[in-house]
């Protein structure tokens, strides 16, 4: 597959600047398949389209003040932009072991993780900007909380670099203690939205008289934040969740629908951009998940599943390949069946490389809430392999009709197209 075939032109004016308020307000776009025209509704309507037998899935992930604003000890600025705790993450057995809470995995570890591993003393793996000109332990410091400084470390590959995060002196290791940059960070807004534009819009809309405070900060955090966020650790949101708030929600359970979770830390697999020519070159970056055997199981009894967003599409095919791998047949002394019986009780953890384009079979999600994407993204792979090569009429129809592009955008939701036999 060569990467021209995933491109399209993207106007500047239909990326979304500002979030839509109220969040449910955002526009629907509902695919009704390739011979019958999309249908345009809000987020708001979303309890009419789905109903009983349906479960619709969420991840829980929450955005860390990942982005720190920085100066070079010397006066020179800089920005690191951590992406994973390379402490925190899940071990990897390499098999399902009876008596513990969980299945941990590991779908193909690339090398670049590999090497994560080996620099796990530094902490933290970031993007670290300007990258060229800093060297290996150079110790930046930040301007908001004096208490924070980071010191950078060896490359992890050829965006990643290893840190070490210090508050008042002391390491900072875990994705739970994320709050101690509340001060010295701030969240992450994607590339294409005009920071200064949006927290302008945003202290607007919650009443604040300046853009430029810490208050401003806090109300850009909280709407770049799902309403069910939960689990720190993320560097960026699951956006198609962004839209949902707890009265759509409500009426979604009103509806007769079941609302599952998962957890997914977005990170650089998710946006990523591919930098080759043909998608089967692009190495996926790994991205820890939990699927919550609860979740698991109201998926394998559901008539349809409906999953919120990409990560959240992600992290239940992951689930559901490894749970296959990992349920093996019975055998004469019932050792495998205990196994099994174990596995269909317990959460599925990991972390995930699994890069799903066309030709990949989905074998766990029905249907998706989904943003627009990105031109030659590894997301836009994804629809088009959910889809197939409708994804293009759709966008052009949205292009068309004024929807809103990329993560502050609109959404649509997508019916799985089913694999053509020859």
């Amino acid at each position: 597959m060569r990467m021209d075939e995933f491109d399209y032109e993207l106007p500047h004016a239909a990326i979304a600047q500002v979030p839509a308020e109220p969040r449910d307000s955002a526009r629907l776009l509902v695919d009704r398949g390739p011979c019958t025209a999309p249908e345009h509704r809000h987020i708001v309507d979303l309890s009419s389209l789905l109903g009983t037998g349906d479960v619709l899935v969420l991840n829980e992930t929450r955005v860390m003040p990942a982005r720190l604003p920085l100066r070079k000890r010397t006066g020179g600025a800089a920005e690191v932009l951590l992406l994973e705790s390379l402490r925190s993450g899940p071990s990897v057995p390499d098999a399902v072991r009876p008596g513990t809470g969980a299945n941990v995995a590991r779908d193909t570890t690339s090398e670049a993780s590999r090497r994560a591993t080996a620099h796990s003393d530094a902490g933290w793996a970031a993007l670290v900007r300007p990258s060229r000109r800093i060297v290996d332990g150079t110790v930046l410091v930040s301007e908001r909380d004096p208490q924070v400084e980071v010191v950078v470390g060896p490359r992890l590959d050829q965006q990643r670099r290893a840190v070490s995060v210090r508050v008042g002196g002391v390491p900072m290791e875990s994705v739970s203690q994320a709050a101690l940059l509340d001060r010295a960070g701030e969240t992450p807004l994607p590339p294409y939205i005009d920071p200064d534009v949006a927290r302008r819009a945003i202290a607007r809309h919650s009443g604040l008289d300046s853009a430029d405070d810490p208050a401003a900060r806090s109300a850009v955090a909280a709407r770049y934040q799902t309403v069910y966020a939960r689990s720190d650790g993320s560097a960026a949101a699951p956006t198609a969740g962004l839209h949902l708030t707890d009265g759509v929600l409500d009426a979604l359970r009103s509806s007769g629908v079941t609302i599952a979770t998962v957890d997914l830390t977005v990170g650089l697999a998710t946006f990523s951009p591919i930098a080759v020519d043909h998608a089967d070159e692009h190495q996926m970056h790994a991205e820890h998940y939990r699927v919550p055997a609860a979740t698991l199981d109201a998926c394998a009894a559901a008539e349809r599943v409906v999953a919120v967003g990409t990560t959240t599409v992600r992290a239940l095919e992951a689930a559901a390949r490894q749970r296959r791998r990992q349920t093996p047949a019975a055998d004469d002394d019932g050792t495998a069946a205990a196994v099994a019986a174990h596995a269909s009780t317990a959460d599925v953890c990991g972390s995930t490389d699994l890069f799903l384009h066309r030709g990949v079979e989905f074998v766990a999600v029905d249907a998706m809430l989904t943003n627009f994407h990105l031109p030659r993204s590894s997301l836009l792979l994804l629809i088009d392999a959910f889809i197939g090569p409708r994804w293009r009429d759709l966008y052009e129809r949205a292009l068309v009709d004024g929807y809103r592009f990329l993560s502050f955008g609109d959404a649509m939701l997508l019916a799985r197209s089913e694999r053509e036999t020859s």
